[in-house]
């Protein structure tokens, strides 16, 4: 079996999926059938039972909030685990790509209070596993190992990376409870994550610059670029360059596929990735490719000129104070000439 339970080792490609459960103070709804072995309520979730829910306020249980960042009323998956292993959850992905590596993750938590069940609470220990789209053939799994109920509501990210097989393009993602219910072994599971793994890369300039600042006076501006990548997971790499305004929506430079990159001449603000996958077929495939750091190149605009406050009157052998109005994050500059002129205070 291919696989590890650990992380990416390298640079984590845009998510194929993700599952945050949603958001909302009504419990649900139920996962589609097939999902889960357990059984959805609504309500206080007992032994073999789940719920979807922004709440963990169940028995003993720790209060906490979900683990998606920045959501309101966020929902986890909540798990009162049966007194037999069952399958928390499982999911079907396709369009996948051979001999391409992934990354199957969660964040797990133990609902259980410290020293709850009279110091006899059962941990929590889930398995990952990836099967064939048969659901016949095993092709990898890890454990987690015990988690054990310690009080912390901090919750912990898992994971397991493979490697898709010749010919292989759909696997059926599984995570399975390898402990048994009773006192204990209560969990929440969120933000389930699936996505491509392959190496970090860095873009630089031959001078070792890995972003640019210039002043829109210099006119339109250029640099070579190098992709460097550090073969932690990919032994051969495909290319394709990209260039955005945003980061946000990327364009493909057309014929702009090695590892250096002349940009071309640049008057506004643009920035420069590149797309890299093990094989030239799936570079362009978002299932099966990472992108590299960005290198941007940043044009600051001329500023306004600075505008007088007034004139000031002094008698001689008096301080003047002159001040300026200009914008924000500007510094200014005096001098003793309306042009040229010397500096005298910065």
């Amino acid at each position: 079996m291919k696989a590890q339970l650990g992380f990416c080792s390298g640079n984590s490609g845009d998510p194929i999926f993700t599952e945050d459960f949603g958001a909302g103070t009504n419990n649900g709804p139920a996962l589609p059938a097939g999902t889960t072995t357990y059984n959805f309520t609504a309500f206080t979730p007992n032994d073999g039972d789940y719920t979807i829910s922004s709440t963990t306020n169940y028995f003993d249980w720790l209060s906490l909030q979900d683990h998606t960042p920045g959501d309101t009323n966020g929902k986890a998956f909540i798990v009162n685990a049966s007194f037999t292993a069952g399958e928390f959850y499982q999911r079907q992905v396709t369009g996948l790509c051979e001999n391409t590596t992934y990354e199957f993750s969660s964040w797990l938590i133990n609902l259980q209070p410290a020293n709850s069940c009279e110091g006899n609470s059962i941990p929590v220990n889930v398995r990952f596993q990836i099967w064939d789209e048969t659901d016949t053939n095993l092709l990898a799994q890890g454990d987690t190992g015990n988690i054990f109920n310690t009080g912390s509501t901090e919750w912990n990210q898992y994971a397991l990376v493979f490697k898709t097989e010749p010919g292989q393009t759909s696997v059926i993602l599984k995570m399975r409870n390898n402990s048994n219910g009773g006192c204990g072994n209560d969990l929440a599971i969120d933000d389930i994550l699936f996505r491509s793994c392959g190496d970090n890369v860095t873009v630089s300039t031959p001078s070792n610059e890995v972003s640019l600042v210039v002043c829109e006076t210099q006119g339109g501006v250029s640099r070579t670029l190098t992709a460097t990548p550090d073969s932690s997971v990919f032994s051969t790499h495909a290319y394709q360059w990209q260039q955005s305004t945003d980061q946000q929506n990327w364009a493909d430079i057309p014929g702009e596929n090695s590892a250096i990159l002349d940009t071309p001449l640049v008057t506004t603000t643009t920035y420069f990735r590149t797309k890299i996958a093990e094989d030239v077929v799936n570079v362009n495939n978002d299932l099966c490719n990472v992108v590299s750091d960005v290198f941007d190149i940043t044009v600051l605009p001329i500023p306004a000129a600075p505008t007088s406050n007034g004139d000031i009157m002094v008698c001689e052998g008096e301080l003047g104070i002159l001040s300026v109005a200009t914008q924000n994050n500007y510094t200014v500059n005096w001098y003793d000439a309306p042009t040229d002129g010397n500096l005298i205070l910065s």
